[in-house]
Formats: structure tokens, C-alpha cells, sequence
């Protein structure tokens, strides 16, 4: 549930913006005010605000949207509950004038909210310290007792289902420009960004059905790569790439492992086979997995495909390469005890991203409160 709350010195025409809403707006519930114009509504709360000349920023002002699929479900009444038990949470009284709109004319249903902070005996009521981060909390708190999914509860779900979408597509895909296709097959939109010295940099990816023209200045819908997946960076996503085309152009002259990998070799990448149980030189090993990494790679750490000091698993990346595989070993007899990666020290980096993406679809819910103190953990190790 996506919800914004600010203190600020309003006039009347943001009393008057959210009871117009291009005409579908709904005033659904007020307190302390006589009036049923904004313009009266706003000379009431400036009268009384004016008994506390101290506060300047005597407004609170914001919004609670839920995702369409929900928010269309909850009655205008449901809706309004919501907030006021929020906005209670905060130090809104029976003594604090506000008003409560529903806004109909945008593609998610809506409350807005505007609210006076000096009570009609000129006491501040609603303190403006961190107040976003409060209200927030505050909203989230409601949606629980109500059963309701949180914002954040949302935004795991869709992370979740991004990455995964998004893992699968990198694996059937060789390039970014069939990516972007792949993922819109999807329901998904792939947004790149690019600059002089790296090329492609960065990546954000969008829900189709949760795109809103009518909010998109407020808030940017989706996520960036880095907030869907701490793991999967998009220096990564490129050396894969490049490696799916190294393995694509040697191939159509390779017909066994040895010639596959001085190939490879002569485009900066280095082989190693992993076997299914022990090697045994001169003979004929079954082919467990390839392993391919850029010769000198500067990339020291685990990434969600990549395998520190031993690069990408043909059979991770792309699940096509299996009769790659299968076909290159079929007739070769290995001597090379040195290019052999040892099974019983390796695992598959399918497992373990497997394992990685598993983790991600059965999250635990952390606090902000709770969250920040691993991260100040985290920092005092290093």
C-alpha cells in the first residue's frame, strides 16, 4: 500500500484539489469543520491554526493507494477506516480538523488526506519529526490488523516474481534487445540505462499492469536491478552475454572438447570440465558441466550466475547447451588432469542460484528499525 504524508503552510486550493479530482472525487468523511465548500473548510482550519502562531507548517498532507487489485475490493468506508486509524496513530484527535477524499479518476483507487496539526484548543498535536517514516509505519501496522498486504509485503511479492521472470529469461536469451522482448512477453518492461564509458549501466524493471501516467511524477513505478536482487549485477548479466556469444561463434568448428577449448582460449576465455564422479586420465569421462571464465577477470566476488575463480556453468546460463555438451564429449578421450574441476569441491551454479532465488520467494519480514542495525552491524565487522 503506497502511502505519503508531509507537513507543510497550505491555501485553499489543496483543500480544493482533492475535492475536485477531474469531477470524481468523493468527500467520505470530515471533522470539526462546518463548512462544505474547500474554500470555507480552508478559512475554518486557517482560523484555528492561527491559535498556535509557533507552528507555520500547521498542515499534514497525503495519500494512501493500494494496489488496483486491492483497493478496488475495499469499500469507500473500509477505505476511509484505514486512514483515520493511521492518522490516529500519529496524534490526529477528535479535536483535529481534516477532510478524507477518494479519487476515483486514476488508475489505482485512492485517499487523500488533509489534515490540521493545531487541535481547535491550539495545542500541535501531530508531531512533524520524521513524520513520512511514521505514518508509514503507521499505515502498515492498520494493514496487518486488517489482513491486509503491506507495502512492503507487495513489494517482496514483485521482486520476487521479477527475478525470477528475469533469471529465466537470461538463460533463454543471448542480448539485451531479445531480453527487453522475453521479459514484455512477460508482463514486463526492461528500462536501460547507459553512459559513455561502460555502455549499458544500469537496468529498471516495471510491472506492465502497475504502470500510472496519472502518478508517474510522484512516484517511479518498479524497481532498479540493484532492489530486486543484491546478487545479480548488470556487470554480470554482460559477461554472461558475452560469454553465450563466445560459446555460440567456437562451437559451429568444434567437434570435440580439445578443439572447444583452444578455440575459446584464442578469445580470452579459459575451460575447465567439471565430470560426473572421479577423472581418470585416458579414457572416456562423462561430462558433467563446462565452466567458462574470462582469462585475468578482475571479478573476485559470487555473483547470482558467476563462480568466484571459476566463471559461468554452461548448464546455469542456458539450458539449450546441454546437447552442446553432450555432443563435445561424446568422442573425447581428456588427458589433461589440470583443466578437470573436482566434483566433490563444486556444486552447480543452478543449485545455488536456485538456492539464492528460493530465499528470495520465501522472504522474512525485517523492520526499517531492525534492518538499519544490520546494516550498522555489518559496517563495525569490516
Amino acid at each position: 500500500m503506497n502511502n505519503s504524508a508531509t507537513t507543510r503552510t497550505i491555501t485553499k486550493i489543496a483543500l480544493e484539489y482533492n475535492g475536485n479530482d477531474l469531477g470524481t472525487a468523493e468527500m467520505i468523511s470530515s471533522n470539526c469543520l462546518l463548512s462544505s465548500t474547500p474554500e470555507g473548510q480552508y478559512l475554518e482550519m486557517k482560523t484555528v491554526s492561527e491559535r498556535n502562531p509557533n507552528v507555520k507548517k500547521w498542515a499534514l498532507t497525503g495519500y494512501i493507494s493500494q494496489p488496483d487489485e486491492i483497493g478496488r475490493k475495499l469499500k469507500d468506508e473500509e477505505f476511509a477506516e484505514i486512514a483515520t486509524k493511521a492518522l490516529d496513530k500519529i496524534g490526529v484527535t477528535n479535536k483535529n480538523q481534516y477532510r478524507l477524499d477518494i479519487h476515483n479518476s486514476t488508475k489505482h483507487k485512492h485517499i487523500h488526506f488533509v489534515v490540521n496539526r493545531i487541535d481547535i484548543s491550539g495545542k500541535c498535536t501531530v508531531k512533524s519529526h520524521d513524520i513520512g517514516k511514521r505514518f508509514g509505519d503507521a499505515v502498515r501496522e492498520v494493514c496487518k490488523e486488517r489482513g491486509l498486504l503491506t507495502d512492503i509485503e507487495i513489494g517482496i511479492q514483485k521482486k520476487a516474481e521479477m527475478l525470477k521472470s528475469l533469471t529465466e529469461a537470461i538463460r533463454s536469451e543471448n542480448n539485451f534487445d531479445d531480453l527487453i522482448l522475453a521479459m514484455k512477453k512477460k508482463g514486463f518492461e526492461i528500462q536501460l540505462s547507459s553512459n559513455i564509458k561502460e555502455g549499458i549501466s544500469g537496468m529498471r524493471i516495471v510491472m506492465e499492469k502497475d504502470k500510472n501516467f496519472h502518478t508517474e511524477r510522484i512516484y517511479k513505478a518498479g524497481y532498479k536491478l540493484s532492489e530486486v536482487s543484491n546478487q545479480l549485477k548488470i556487470s554480470e548479466i554482460k559477461s554472461l552475454f558475452e560469454v553465450k556469444k563466445a560459446v555460440m561463434e567456437v562451437q559451429r568448428n568444434a567437434d570435440n572438447l580439445k578443439v572447444f577449448r583452444e578455440n575459446l582460449q584464442q578469445k580470452g576465455f579459459s575451460v575447465k570440465i567439471q565430470y560426473n564422479g572421479d577423472f581418470k586420465a585416458g579414457q572416456k569421462n562423462q561430462v558433467k558441466d563446462i565452466w567458462i571464465n574470462e582469462i585475468n577477470s578482475s571479478k573476485e566476488k559470487n555473483g547470482f550466475f558467476l563462480r568466484k575463480n571459476v566463471g559461468f556453468s554452461l548448464s546455469a546460463i542456458d539450458s539449450g547447451l546441454d546437447d552442446l555438451v553432450k555432443s563435445l564429449s561424446q568422442n573425447s578421450v581428456n588427458n589433461d588432469a589440470s583443466n578437470h574441476l573436482k566434483s566433490g569441491t563444486n556444486e552447480s551454479l543452478i543449485d545455488i542460484a536456485g538456492g539464492l532465488l528460493g530465499d528470495f520467494l520465501n522472504p522474512t519480514y525485517v523492520s526499517q528499525d531492525e534492518d538499519e542495525l544490520l546494516k550498522k552491524k555489518r559496517k563495525l565487522r569490516r
